[in-house]
């Protein structure tokens, strides 16, 4: 099925871009108004009081279309339909640990960087959703072993949960710290060197007497 897109104002006067795509040979709309497939309503030039002069409104409409996982095959025109295809920048698929797969979907970018590590409880496709993301196609049949195409439904969504896990990842972080220099105050206070405990603990002599003196 092939599939294009409009870009026009929302109004005469408005600085917002109305974007919808619409496929091109879906027999049951002939008589009526397509209904979008997708659809995307936001600033054509964003920054507030001071916006980048320097983006045009071609490379804006393809950023918001890509947001929704599609993206222009011909030139972008404003006001003119223009065919698009499927976008997909993001992908997840089961995370392996020493080569058996676990309960966590990994969701990566084209650079290969991880946005995210999403628990599995009932199946992935649920397990993204709840975290914010779309799933918008798989590369083959069934988990593990096939890699999903997703894109984000909400990108707030998708912060806050990576800002709630770093604050927890932090103060695990600490906790951890926390026990760690209590086992080698502990293990000093037993009689071991601190030149011992250093090699074991990949630290140096002087910060064993650090910990074990409760300095920094």
């Amino acid at each position: 099925m092939d599939y294009s897109a409009v870009a026009t104002h929302a109004s005469p006067e408005s600085e917002h871009v109305l974007i919808e795509v619409i496929s091109s040979d879906d027999p049951t709309q002939s008589n009526t108004s397509p209904v979008p497939v997708a659809s995307i309503t936001s600033l054509m030039r964003p920054g507030g009081p001071d916006p980048d002069p320097f983006i045009s409104a071609e490379h804006r409409i393809t950023y918001l279309l890509r947001e929704i996982g599609w993206e222009p095959t011909a030139p972008v025109v404003i006001g003119t339909p223009f065919s698009v295809g499927r976008h997909t920048p993001f992908t997840a698929r089961v995370a392996t640990y020493e080569g058996n797969p676990v309960d966590l979907v990994q969701i990566r970018n084209n650079d290969g960087e991880i946005l995210a590590e999403i628990p599995v409880a009932r199946t992935p496709s649920e397990a993204l959703a709840a975290s914010g993301w779309d799933v918008l196609g798989a590369a083959a049949g069934g988990w593990p072993d096939d890699t999903l195409a997703v894109a984000p439904n909400d990108w707030k969504v998708v912060v806050a949960r990576a800002k709630t896990e770093r604050e927890a990842a932090r103060r695990e972080a600490t906790r951890r710290e926390q026990f760690w220099s209590a086992c080698l105050r502990e293990a000093v206070l037993a009689g071991h060197t601190a030149t011992e405990l250093a090699d074991i603990a990949g630290v140096t002599a002087q910060r064993i007497y650090q910990i074990r003196d409760r300095r920094r």
